[in-house]
């Protein structure tokens, strides 16, 4: 093996250590959304079970608890099929879209819980696919959306259109004037991968190769 291909097989070895890292703390951050929504939907399916086994029972006397569970159980799926998708190994090339909503799907769930607000700001399907590996595009992703929700009330995810075939982008802001910071590790990791990530004040860029 040439010390060019030793070189890029480090590098991709030390990417997949940077992001199973932080799959584990957003999971970590999830656990408990996730288990909480399982014993809602758990609890809510024991009241109509109970009740509709009584001859007087209405079915509006048991609806609502119905749908509390299917609200619930639509939640449950969703984190679950977002750590189901994180944990696979990526398919290549990246689809940015993809990633950026199933770690919202985890996090956004976490802010919500903390009277915090973490959204997409519009479709990212258009943004398409990138050449970086796909453990340095979540990585980069889930990185910068833990450092925002935890400095800030109020966050919003956006795709960046890209003009004259240039970089795909995603922008992630603070509405309530929250500072982000970025660890320059963070910073120095991801642009090893040929992503490049610039945070000022309130707003992270990360832009990914085509």
């Amino acid at each position: 093996m040439s010390r060019a291909a030793e070189a890029a097989e480090e590098r991709a070895s030390v990417m997949d250590s940077l992001w199973l890292e932080t799959l584990h703390r957003i999971c970590g951050r999830a656990a408990h959304e996730l288990k909480g929504a399982l014993n809602a939907v758990s609890v809510n399916l024991e009241v109509v079970r109970s009740r509709s086994g009584k001859p007087d029972t209405t079915a509006s006397s048991v609806n609502k608890y119905a749908t509390a569970a299917s609200t619930q159980l639509d939640a449950v799926i969703a984190m679950t099929e977002a750590v189901l998708s994180l944990a696979r190994e990526a398919r290549e090339p990246v689809e940015i879209a993809m990633v950026v909503q199933k770690i919202l799907d985890l996090l956004a769930r976490v802010a919500q819980a903390d009277g915090r607000r973490l959204e997409a700001g519009g479709a990212f399907d258009d943004l398409g696919r990138t050449s970086a590996s796909g453990n340095a595009v979540r990585y980069a992703i889930g990185s910068c959306l833990l450092a925002a929700v935890d400095a800030s009330q109020d966050v919003r995810c956006t795709p960046i259109p890209s003009e004259g075939g240039g970089e795909l982008a995603v922008r992630i802001e603070s509405f309530d004037g929250a500072v982000f910071a970025i660890d320059e590790d963070v910073i120095a990791a991801a642009a090893g991968a040929g992503i490049r990530i610039l945070a000022e004040s309130s707003v992270i860029s990360i832009s990914f190769p085509r």
